[in-house]
């Protein structure tokens, strides 16, 4: 039922979804710098790209780079929401060589084997992190590498404090801290190539235009379950709890962002970065 309810909020956002991902765009972005510059640029003899999963796609915005930066490789989007599918249907109908699917990250509809790479960009959050390695070593080929970013403890601790403030403690969804994830990792079948942990921070001019934002951009399920009935009353409470956190830019919201290169272990070589 959550997994219907997040690919739901998604599919309704699709269309809204690119204007709003100011955050998406830029995390995707950094993903994809530590993909060339740790992946691409590093082992193009060891690892002849020739077939790509972009995990979680939306609305298909990272498909073009990975296609760019791998001319001759298969790429494919695969993403839960159906909405969202087809919007980067639409949007990418001209481009060649981009196929999509439907299919759950905890559960990939892929045969063993048959990636050179995965790609991931705020998408795992919602998923069982050592499921998911799981599924994306199943995948991998050997000497394979998975490029993502997920969200960590304290992501939207503004936000999460002023609604604990007012009464509702529940409002906010809650992710693991990156010890935890790290640890994860660790008991994986993925070796750590890259790991780090960055603060990204919006700023808004008031609470509704946030609030309005993550709508937009679907990421407002609620975990928990028990997100409860928004009343302007509450709003404005909301408003004056997390009024003493603006700054000169703003009221700002703050997610901790976990960046990460793993590789598959190959039976022959396998890198090992200084």
């Amino acid at each position: 039922m959550m997994k219907q309810r997040i690919a739901c909020n998604f599919s309704r956002a699709a269309r809204s979804y690119d204007q709003a991902a100011t955050l998406q765009k830029r995390v995707a972005a950094k993903a994809m710098v530590l993909l060339f510059d740790r992946v691409s640029e590093r082992a193009p003899e060891v690892l002849p790209v020739s077939s790509v999963l972009d995990l979680g796609t939306g609305t298909g915005g990272q498909c073009l780079p990975l296609s760019r930066q791998y001319p001759d490789a298969i790429i494919a989007g695969m993403d839960m929401a159906m909405g969202m599918l087809e919007y980067a249907r639409q949007q990418n109908a001209h481009k060649s060589g981009i196929s999509w699917c439907s299919g759950d990250i905890e559960s990939l509809p892929f045969k063993n084997e048959c990636f050179d790479l995965v790609f991931s960009s705020l998408a795992i959050q919602w998923c069982a992190l050592d499921r998911v390695l799981s599924e994306v070593s199943q995948v991998l080929k050997p000497g394979g590498f998975f490029v993502f970013s997920t969200l960590a403890h304290s992501s939207l601790y503004e936000l999460d404090y002023a609604w604990r403030a007012i009464g509702e403690p529940c409002r906010v969804n809650r992710f693991d801290d990156f010890q935890q994830q790290k640890h994860i990792i660790e008991q994986s079948d993925l070796q750590i190539q890259s790991l780090s942990l960055e603060p990204e921070t919006l700023y808004y001019p008031d609470v509704f235009s946030q609030l309005r934002e993550l709508k937009a951009l679907g990421v407002n399920t609620v975990l928990s379950g028990q997100s409860g009935l928004m009343t302007r009353r509450k709003l404005h409470e909301l408003r004056l709890a997390y009024e003493p956190f603006r700054t000169g830019h703003g009221l700002p919201l703050t997610y901790q962002v976990i960046y990460g290169v793993l590789q598959k272990p190959s039976l022959t070589r396998n890198l090992v970065y200084g």
